[in-house]
């Protein structure tokens, strides 16, 4: 065994006076937050308001994120923090806990010049100041306020990871809103309102001088020489057992149920046969049927009207007409009845009628206060006759369910009711091995519609296959069960982890497994410092899975945080001949079969687009080809030109239209003989649970909620309709018909149907593994055999078919755009442009382009588009795509805001640019360009290089256009990067969850192209290309060099490695999905692909801080 270590330095204790420092127009001594950041002491009164924050700072450069100071985590509905962004250094505040949740300035900070920042929060309005002045004020209201104590943070984060580029000279808090911030010309005093005071004296640089005692302690950033480093990782969540509540006591609900019982003569009705955790929910629903639970720290919800616009069936709702609960669930099972009863029906559901219209009678004797012990018995005994009502459906023709338990670090609703990306609490990292809270198993529940008998399927199964070959998986955690076609065969994800540590090992990530259901045959298929899981059979026998092995990491995540992507995969049922489905970049999650034999699964795009977009449904071949988004990819609006109209609009910002819609779709699953789908609707900050909701891709999409109905209308959506990072009440549903539905709520295992009807199955306390309160039952799936959907052909080079062709594109028609193009205009070009993966970890750095998201470029080539509009074209494999539709100055008319991508072999077919799928092609003819061999891509301006502002365009602006425009004294003078961002240039945003609209994001939001208004075109330098001054002075060469920079957003950098050497004009190439020996990627051209990926080849640093091998 090998192990190889990355280390990261932190928490160094070294004497405070190494981080002060002299230097003119310094009051005495000031901080170096270069070297170390002060975390003073927490206080409740940071977090009260009104408040006033006032700071002396010098900021050395713009590079990454530079935090003045930052009170609490950024999960405390109390944080605040002072900010300046990569790459154009302004000043900005975050407060998560109001709405905007950002305050954002145009003022820039990082000009090695000493500025007084203010910064006010009243409890309506925000306001922030820059040497005195006022430079930004907008109302502003607190929307939440939950609470996670902690420090206040001087020149970083309570969580680590980012800190300040620079010095603070000093730092004060108050009480009270002062809207006067005259500039300090001596060290700060302390007055009655002051909460906290810091004026860095020497003698004590860490002590508060407000009075109050509110002293520091500094955290380092780098040892100094002779000093052991020590290892920096997040983490450190307790795995002690965190007991479930204590449960009420159901003796005193028995004895007034089994007196009502006999008295009314239900002779359907068993007591004695109802296990107390089913008298328990039902008590439980008695006080919530209807309601969002725990809404102290999850506010917030719909109003009555969409509810009852946008809810499956309307029975599932609270009607204003119901009297008190019970008539609530008389409304519903009587839909239940009327939905389900038929001529046939059995004479146990007869007798069940019976003694439903007995029940009646009784319940409309007499009125009875709903607070009376007898008014609940009543409840009880419909609740009773509805449960074997329910468990009595033809559709529950099976014994026995198929279940994990599983648990992550974020907690449970109870405990941790606001969580963190660092505990699981995030889409992403929910799926790290190492935030598997320990414990849990993989289960079998028999006779779940009586008395369960709970089967740890593996409690004595031994591995008979891989590195664990002879071990008892009798700890670790579990996850992503699927069960094969003919119910004999089990596939799960598990892992060794045993802690909470950030560290990416074979130990601490998920692999997968394979069981008979019987214990026998246990296999492990997958190995590596990378997580593998959501295994999903396929209808050929190979598998298809989710897994980190494609390399890269996700783009919005702080340095402190390592964040792979991860993809699908496919492998034969032994785990062998593993093979990329996707080449996506971002990630992907919870594959399933539909009915007709494709993959169907949810994928994150926000390619130029702001962060928290497109998580919806996906669905592909199940080879990975043809992947698609039908559905809820481009919400609205489109674009955020001045001209463009909100969505909606609320103080202080416009709103899109995912507001009000599922941000995040998980678990998707087809609806067993039906059009219709089944999804949770879950948060993008928290994990996979949320709102259940049913999907009906036959209406048009209207970028809401046209295609989408609530099922579960009591639970609002996560962060669009109530706060993100918090715990969500269902999930992981498996449809039976479209009517009822196996899924898991809270920590239990739940039958639940269309009308509001539900029955508890299995609660966690009868599980036998410990009955801590962070874990849930989940993924349940009967286990019987099931119809095998149809095996679709393969459509990609393969063992089956070594043979294929080359990889082709054929477009037939440009012109068929579900927005028009400008009139007159006539398509002679398609470029190919290659969008790179993020090859490290931190978010924006370096700065690839104006945005800290954006992505690098590689122009392929561009291939000719005939008169009919139709083109075909070789391929690249095995690279992430983007198309652009060109005119005759080779300026692109469209482009995409997505990616798509071809496997070896794929012979791809699209009917045009964003055509409407709704629409049928309107084609006369056999297209012209299928009448000719494929065209190869021609590179358009010299050697295939990535894009690069110092090393294309600097030199032109330098030696072609500054000499002309200094001559003449008109033009830029300045022709800077940074000097051309706003208006001069041309870039689409990759900006954070709530800004695709806002005034951060400017004119560069939403989330599709407009055909025209795009790159060169639509910038101020693309324009003046072809003006009078400059149509005859600028090069040919020189001018398509330009147009192609601003087509392809703009770009700083063309890849997240060595940034000094790009910035003096230097060729460095991506880390990823690049062969310099092959850059455009066709199969025509060698080398070919040799591997899965074009970067196999190379020896690449590990994504992880650890990894073990054999």
């Amino acid at each position: 065994m090998f192990t190889s270590l990355l280390i990261l330095f932190s928490s160094i204790l070294l004497p405070a006076q190494t981080v002060l420092v002299s230097g003119e127009d310094v009051f005495g001594q000031c901080l170096d937050t270069n070297q170390a950041a002060l975390v003073t002491a927490p206080a409740a009164e940071y977090g009260q308001l009104p408040l006033t924050v006032e700071c002396r700072v010098q900021l050395t450069d713009a590079k990454g994120y530079n935090i003045l100071v930052a009170h609490e985590s950024k999960a405390s509905a109390a944080h605040w923090e002072l900010f300046t962004t990569p790459g154009d250094g302004k000043l900005h505040a975050y407060t998560p806990g109001r709405d905007p949740d950002h305050i954002h300035s145009d003022t820039v900070l990082t000009d090695g010049k000493w500025h007084w920042i203010g910064f006010v929060l009243d409890r309506d309005e925000a306001a922030l100041f820059v040497d005195a002045v006022e430079v930004v004020r907008i109302a502003s209201h607190i929307h939440k306020e939950t609470r996670v104590p902690g420090n206040l943070v001087i020149g970083g984060l309570v969580e680590g990871g980012l800190h300040c580029r620079g010095y603070i000279d000093l730092l004060r808090i108050s009480s009270g809103a002062t809207w006067d911030h005259p500039l300090p010309t001596a060290p700060l005093t302390a007055n009655p309102a002051v909460l906290g005071l810091w004026n860095f004296n020497e003698d004590d640089p860490a002590r508060d001088d407000s009075g109050h005692d509110r002293n520091g302690e500094f955290r380092f950033r780098e040892p100094k020489e002779d000093e052991t480093p020590t290892l920096d990782i997040p983490g450190g969540m307790p795995t002690a057992l965190q007991p479930l509540p204590e449960s009420e006591d159901v003796t005193p609900l028995r004895e007034i149920f089994a007196k009502h019982v006999q008295s009314l003569d239900l002779r359907s009705i068993d007591i004695d046969t109802l296990e107390d955790y089913v008298l328990r929910q039902w008590s439980h629903d008695f006080r919530w049927i209807g309601k969002k639970e725990y809404p102290e720290s999850r506010p917030g919800g719909p109003d009555p009207a969409t509810l009852r616009r946008q809810v499956f069936d309307e029975n599932a709702l609270v009607w204003e007409s119901d009297d008190k609960v019970l008539s609530t669930v008389w409304r519903r099972v009587d839909a239940l009845v009327a939905a389900t009863a038929d001529d046939n029906d059995t004479e146990y559901r007869a007798s069940l009628r019976h003694d439903m219209e007995r029940l009646r009678r009784a319940c409309s004797k007499e009125k009875l206060d709903p607070d009376s012990p007898s008014y609940k018995a009543l409840y009880l005994a419909l609740c009773a006759l509805r449960r074997q009502w329910m468990l009595s459906d033809p559709a529950l023709d099976f014994d026995s369910l198929l279940c994990v338990v599983r648990g992550t670090f974020e907690g449970s609703v109870r405990s941790n009711p606001q969580t963190q990306d660092a505990q699981g609490g995030h889409f992403v990292t929910q799926y790290f091995g190492f935030n598997a809270l320990p414990g849990g198993g993989l289960y079998r529940i028999n006779s779940f519609k009586t008395r369960p008998e709970i089967v740890d399927i593996l409690k004595d199964a031994r591995v008979q296959k891989g590195r664990l070959k002879g071990q008892i998986l009798d700890y670790g955690a579990f996850a992503t069960p699927d069960l094969s076609y003919d119910g004999s065969s089990i596939l799960f994800a598990w892992t060794e982890n045993e802690d909470h540590r950030w560290i990416h090992t074979q130990e601490r990530c998920f692999h997968l497994f394979k069981v008979n259901t019987d214990g026998s045959g246990l296999m492990q298929l997958t190995d590596g410092a990378y997580n593998d899981f959501d295994p999903c059979w396929l209808p050929d026998g190979r598998i298809a899975f989710v897994s980190e092995r494609r390399g890269g990491y996700i783009r919005c995540f702080d340095a402190y945080l390592k964040v792979p992507s991860f993809t699908l995969f496919s492998m034969d049922e032994d785990g062998g001949d593993i093979q990329p489905l996707s080449y996506f970049e971002t990630s992907e999650w919870n594959p399933s079969v539909n009915n007709e034999g494709q993959l169907v699964y949810t994928r994150w795009d926000y390619v130029d687009r702001e962060n928290c977009l497109g998580t919806r449904f996906w669905i592909s071949n199940p080879d990975g080809t043809n992947p698609r988004a039908p559905h809820g990819n481009y919400p609205l609006p489109f674009h955020t030109f001045p001209d463009h109209v909100p969505w909606s609009s609320e103080p202080g910002r416009g709103r899109d239209s995912r507001f009000g819609a599922p941000l995040v779709e998980m678990g998707i699953r087809a609806v067993p003989n039906s059009p219709l789908y089944i999804f949770t609707a879950a948060p993008h900050h928290g994990s996979v649970y949320g709102s259940l909701c049913m999907l009906d891709l036959r209406g048009k999409d209207d970028h809401h909620m046209s295609q989408i109905r609530r099922i579960t209308p009591e639970e609002p959506f996560p962060e669009t309709e109530m706060p993100g990072r918090r715990h969500y009440r269902y999930g992981t549903p498996w449809p039976l018909n479209e009517s009822l539905y196996l899924c898991n709520e809270w920590e239990n295992i739940v039958l639940l149907d269309r009308f509001g009807n539900k029955e508890i199955l299995c609660d966690l306390r009868a599980m036998p593994c410990a009955h801590d309160e962070r874990l849930r039952i989940i993924n349940p799936i009967p286990l019987r055999p099931r119809t095998t959907p149809p095996a679709l052909p393969k459509n990609v080079r393969s063992r089956e078919k070594p043979d294929a062709p080359p990889a082709t594109i054929a477009v037939m028609d440009v012109y068929n755009s579900d927005l028009p193009f400008p009139e007159g205009t006539r398509i002679k070009w398609l470029r190919i442009v290659q969008n790179i993966p993020k090859s490290n970890h931190a978010m924006g750095e370096p700065m690839i382009g104006y945005e800290r998201e954006n992505t690098p470029r590689i122009p392929l080539g561009i291939v000719p588009v005939e008169e009919d509009g139709s083109a075909y074209f070789e391929a690249p494999v095995a690279k992430q795509l983007i198309f652009q539709a060109l005119d005759e100055n080779f300026m692109a008319v469209q482009s995409m805001r997505s990616s798509a991508f071809v496997h070896p072999g794929e012979q791809m077919t699209c009917m045009g640019c964003h055509e409407d799928p709704y629409d049928a092609p309107q084609r006369i003819g056999h297209p012209l360009a299928l009448q000719r061999p494929p065209s190869p891509l021609q590179p358009e301006c010299g050697p295939l290089e990535p894009i690069s502002y110092y090393r294309q365009i600097k030199p032109i602006f330098e030696e072609s256009c500054l000499p002309c425009h200094r001559e003449q004294q008109a033009g830029l003078q300045d022709m800077s990067y940074e000097n051309l961002k706003e208006e001069y240039s041309f870039w689409f945003a990759g900006a954070m969850f709530g800004d695709m609209t806002t005034d951060y994001s400017g004119v560069h939001g939403g989330s599709r192209t407009i055909p025209g208004r795009f790159g060169a075109r639509a910038s101020k330098i693309g324009k003046a290309l072809f003006d009078e001054h400059h149509k005859d002075s600028v090069s040919d060469k020189d001018r398509r060099q330009i147009i192609q920079w601003l087509d392809c957003n703009s770009l700083r950098l063309g890849a997240y490695v060595q940034e000094e050497e790009q910035l003096k004009g230097e060729l460095v190439w991506p880390v990823l999905d690049v062969d310099p020996e092959n850059v455009s990627g066709v199969e025509t051209a060698t080398p070919g692909l040799s591997g899965n990926f074009w970067h196999d080849h190379k020896d690449l640093p590990l994504v992880s801080l650890t990894a073990a091998k054999e």
